[in-house]
């Protein structure tokens, strides 16, 4: 009897985008960007609506009691929820336009790695749009949406508490009204990095969650064993122990708990390829992992900094 031999795994995306979520990532970003701004405008317009004239010392007086001052904080709460939290956890613009793209974009490529692994798994599942219509699949994305919406409530609850600390601070000391609003703009661009922090991590994060999430199913459906290969950028700004990685195998397990620990997630580039295993563990095509290793060699003679011993 003839036994099939394994194709290789397929490495999806670029050697300097692992992931291939940089687009996606970059309009999230420019998304934020652009709401970041409207919030800072829209606490300025809170600014003037109250009454202010200069004194001694080059202090300013603003003329507004505690129940105005409260008032003008809620609206200012009432406007950033609006602009970061619109829709809701099913209709949010972060999920809607980007996370749940990386999510299914993830999908697709694990469906298209395993299927050229394994022909049981392309008997059992006959497209992508199989897989999207699943249970399993729906469950999974329910979960990644609530993640979600839960960082999305964290952001607004610390865009609300900045901007409002600013905006009474200055209050509070007096200073020149255009002093004020410069400090909320400026504060505006702090929130706009903390926010495309969030959208780096989040975006990638689905994508590299929707091809574990899919190699477990496979497992627990067809009882397929498999590893992960970690790739990693290799790039000038790679961290030392992400590089350490690049072309080792790890189970889904230890690459979930790696990803979770510390900081390893955050503004990470790094991604996974799934290879079919056999009982012991060992790759049934090592073809991809040979080149990967290849590749690290290679890239350690430019002298990168995460090269070093």
């Amino acid at each position: 009897m003839k036994i099939q031999k394994i194709r290789t795994a397929i490495r999806p995306g670029t050697k300097a985008d692992p992931t291939s979520v940089d687009k996606l990532e970059r309009g999230a970003m420019r998304e934020f960007a652009k709401r970041i701004r409207r919030i800072s405008k829209g606490y300025i317009q809170l600014l003037n609506r109250i009454p202010s004239e200069p004194v001694v010392n080059r202090k300013y007086q603003f003329d507004l009691d505690p129940n105005y001052l409260s008032i003008l904080l809620r609206d200012g709460e009432l406007m950033v929820d609006e602009v970061l939290l619109n829709g809701g956890e099913f209709g949010n613009f972060l999920f809607l336009e980007y996370v749940s793209t990386a999510y299914e974009r993830g999908t697709a490529q694990q469906y298209a790695n395993l299927a050229q692994q394994s022909t049981v798994y392309a008997a059992t599942q006959q497209s992508v749009a199989t897989i999207l219509m699943s249970e399993p699949y729906q469950l999974r994305m329910a979960l990644v949406r609530a993640r979600v919406f839960e960082e999305m409530k964290g952001l607004s609850g610390q865009v609300k508490a900045d901007m409002a600390r600013i905006l009474t601070d200055g209050i509070a000391r007096g200073l020149n009204p255009r002093e004020v609003a410069r400090n909320l703009t400026n504060q505006a661009g702090i929130e706009t990095r903390r926010a495309n922090r969030i959208a780096r991590t989040e975006i990638t994060s689905a994508l590299r969650r929707a091809r574990l999430d899919e190699a477990d199913e496979a497992k627990e459906m067809l009882n397929l064993e498999t590893r992960e290969i970690h790739i990693s950028a290799l790039s000038p700004t790679t961290r030392r122990h992400h590089a350490a990685r690049h072309g080792k195998m790890f189970t889904s397990d230890e690459q979930r708990d790696w990803w979770a620990r510390d900081a390893n997630s955050i503004n990470c580039k790094c991604s996974t390829v799934t290879v079919l295993v056999d009982k012991d563990g060992k790759p049934y095509n090592k073809t991809l992992i040979n080149k990967l290793l290849e590749e690290k060699e290679a890239m350690k003679e430019r002298g990168y900094q995460w090269a070093e011993e």
